[in-house]
Order: C-alpha cells, then structure tokens, then sequence
C-alpha cells in the first residue's frame, strides 16, 4: 500500500510539474512587458501570413524601427515579389520589387489591393512589441481578450500572443495572431535585435 501512495505520489508530482511548465506566460524575474516610449529602436525579423475574404499568402518581413519611422519590408508570396513600406506617422510610401513608389492613399490602396487586406501598419508597430496602440480621438476602447492565450481587442482586431520570450530587459511576442472580420494577420518573430542596455 506505501509503494502504491508513493507511487500516485510521484505522478502528481509530475503532474503539477508539467501543469506549471505549461502556464501561461510568466515573465521571468526583472523582465516586463516594454514601453514603446522607451524601446524606440528595434529590428523583428520573421514570417508573416495574411488571410481575407479566403485567400491568403505569406512571406517574410523585416521590420526596423527607428523612433516614428517603420521601414517594412516584404518578401514572398505575400509581398508579390517584395514591397518596402516607409510611415512616419505623417507620410506613408510604397515601393514594389522594381522599386516605383507610390506614396500617401495611392500607397494604402496599392498595399491593400497586394495583400488582399489592410494591414494596421501603425498598430502593429505597438502589437510586435506586446501592447495596444496609444489611444487615438475616435478610436473605441481596448478590451482585455477572453481565454487562455493573453492579448486585447483594439479597433476591431483581437489580438492573440500564442508565444512569448525573454528579449534582454522585456518580455516579446514571438507568435502573435490579429483577426478583424474575415482577415487575418499572424507573425512569428525568428528573431529580435535590440538596442544593447
């Protein structure tokens, strides 16, 4: 009978312990979510997917920002050959794989019309880094999402972490997914390059 209790002992043990392995995403001591007013300057390197209205493709990005500039560049399917995307908060510029560039609601249209859907650029400057978008005058609230996985509602887009790293002093998403209607964005980060402390 002892052998048997220590036995079910044993098996709880492992139990609890892979209960906890498996919890969602605890930030590791001295690691928090960042402030985008404080990681100003930072390169993700990765894979993006895009699905709307049933069809989709995807790619792979590099995103470089540098304060209020986003350099976003696409390669693959998603991108039809590779576009770069310039937004500085005033301007927003376009250029294809034969480098013509559009700029300004030419640019959002021509954007739109490759990707099949409109990609919240300046959002996802915010939600690469873990956090909803500053409030803007008009926008609705931001609404903590339901379930396991952590993330918000922000304009219509749930935001889903399905992964999350230790990246130096901040905790990052690696895998993120944003869906709106019938689109949607998901993001998986192979690799983030940050200012050294």
């Amino acid at each position: 009978m002892s052998h048997l209790r220590l036995l079910l002992g044993a098996m709880a043990t492992v139990v609890l312990a892979s209960g906890c392995a498996t919890a969602p995403f605890e930030a590791q001591v001295g690691q928090r979510p960042p402030d985008p007013g404080e990681l100003t300057q930072w390169t993700a390197k990765g894979r993006i997917a895009l699905v709307a209205q049933g069809e989709g493709g995807s790619g792979s990005f590099v995103w470089g920002q540098r304060s209020e500039r986003t350099e976003l560049t696409v390669r693959g399917p998603l991108g039809a050959g590779g576009v770069q995307l310039v937004a500085d908060g005033e301007t927003f510029e376009l250029a294809d794989g034969s480098g013509q560039p559009l700029d300004g609601d030419a640019a959002r249209v021509e954007l739109e019309r490759r990707l099949g859907a409109r990609l919240p650029v300046v959002e996802l400057r915010y939600w690469l880094l873990g956090v909803p978008a500053p409030q803007r005058a008009g926008s609705g609230p931001v609404q903590m999402a339901t379930g396991a996985v952590p993330g918000f509602v922000q304009d219509g887009w749930v935001v889903s972490f399905e992964e999350l790293k230790p990246q130096g002093r901040w905790t990052l998403p690696v895998r993120l997914t944003a869906t709106t209607g019938s689109a949607r964005v998901r993001i998986v980060v192979d690799d983030w390059i940050l200012p050294t402390p």
